[in-house]
């Protein structure tokens, strides 16, 4: 599984990405609690659900499961005009 962060979030997790070979992530719910007490600066944005998250470069908006060679892509909120 390779989880890849963007913009701020690589200031927070001091990363672009990590790649895991064996780790019991079996769903989106397992792998916030896993961001959170890894990086728990991140907590308050999992909390309010304002990250956007994509799962093999599709953007889910549920929990779904998780496969060990999932690609997974976190994205903060972006603005803009």
């Amino acid at each position: 599984m390779k989880i890849k962060y963007f913009a701020w979030l690589k200031d927070i997790t001091n990363i672009e990405s990590e790649t895991f070979d064996n780790i019991n992530i079996n769903d989106i719910n397992e792998l916030k609690k896993y961001i959170v007490k890894k990086y728990p600066d991140l907590k308050k944005h999992i909390d309010q659900d304002v990250l956007r998250i994509a799962v093999n470069h599709e953007y889910i908006v549920e929990n779904i499961s998780l496969n060990a060679n999932d690609e997974i892509a976190i994205f903060p909120p972006v603005s803009g005009g």
